[in-house]
């Protein structure tokens, strides 16, 4: 092998492993940090979920929301970790209801319903996480009605749960289609349980309906695009705009995470919550 060839792979090898770092470090601000600093800022705001809100992997809305000027003394916290289903959700919940926040905002549900597009996406998050029992819509709505109501009747925050964001964006396809079904479940879960519910996938779809680029390209299942678009976003001084574009979105960077148009929707809902007075 050619020593240039050798050089490009370890160049390649070193900026592909500061990405996948930089992709996975756990949020300083999370709710085991938090209870241990024991911090006495108030109100306690914390944001529960999956990569999206993890926000490592694109836009950083709980950044961006703890950087607000009107925030400056909520204490903000991050439990997002990518990869996350409802069931891993629901072993959070101890230290939810140990640090007991005013605010809780739950994100979840991308990955429970990738997990029901094929075996081979299934296998994947078992392998990951251990999982013993299938996932499935009927496991969503169990999850997801457990998360709620211990929150409910464990802590005093105000709870409000997104619907999860679409899937791909050709709304014929069947990712698509799922992300939508599991937005309709979610909804109905938290209508059936009285908490405050946020369309998340409902106004990205509208949007889509709007929006001035007419491909409207699907979910594939290959990790390689995500993978690809993480290493652009921190080898290069590329926004998450800016590569979703590249890869022919408008409101996702890699048919999964939410770019800065997409995840700035996601931020006002929140922010309506937070501060009324500012609708």
């Amino acid at each position: 092998m050619k020593p240039i060839s050798k050089l490009w792979i370890l160049c390649f090898f070193l900026f592909e492993s500061c990405a996948i770092y930089q992709a996975t470090k756990v949020p300083t601000n999370n709710l085991k940090s938090a209870l241990e600093s024991k911090s006495t800022k108030k109100p306690k705001i914390v944001f529960l979920g999956d990569s999206i809100t993890h926000g490592r992997v694109s836009y950083d809305y709980v950044n961006s929301i703890a950087k607000h000027p009107s925030l400056v003394n909520h204490l903000v916290i991050n439990e997002g970790i990518n990869s996350r289903l409802t069931v891993q959700i629901l072993e959070q919940l101890d230290d939810l209801k140990a640090l007991n926040p005013d605010f809780v905002f739950l994100l979840i549900g991308t990955n429970d319903l990738k997990a029901t597009l094929s075996t081979d996406e299934y296998n994947r998050y078992a392998s990951f996480w251990k999982l013993k029992e299938p996932v499935s819509e009927e496991s969503f709505v169990s999850n997801l009605t457990k998360i709620i109501q211990t929150i409910k009747n464990n802590t005093k925050a105000k709870l409000i749960v997104f619907s999860p964001p679409i899937l791909g964006e050709d709304p014929n396809s069947i990712p698509f289609q799922r992300s939508k079904k599991f937005a309709e479940l979610t909804r109905e879960v938290v209508t059936k349980e009285k908490v405050i519910y946020k369309p998340l996938h409902e106004t990205l779809s509208q949007g889509l309906d709007t929006a001035n680029n007419k491909v409207r390209k699907p979910y594939t299942q290959s990790n390689w695009p995500m993978y690809w678009t993480i290493l652009r976003y921190y080898s290069t001084t590329a926004s998450w705009d800016e590569l979703g574009e590249s890869n022919g979105y408008f409101y996702l960077t890699d048919a999964i995470h939410l770019n800065d148009r997409g995840g700035k929707i996601l931020e006002g809902m929140a922010l309506e919550e937070i501060l009324p007075e500012k609708k």
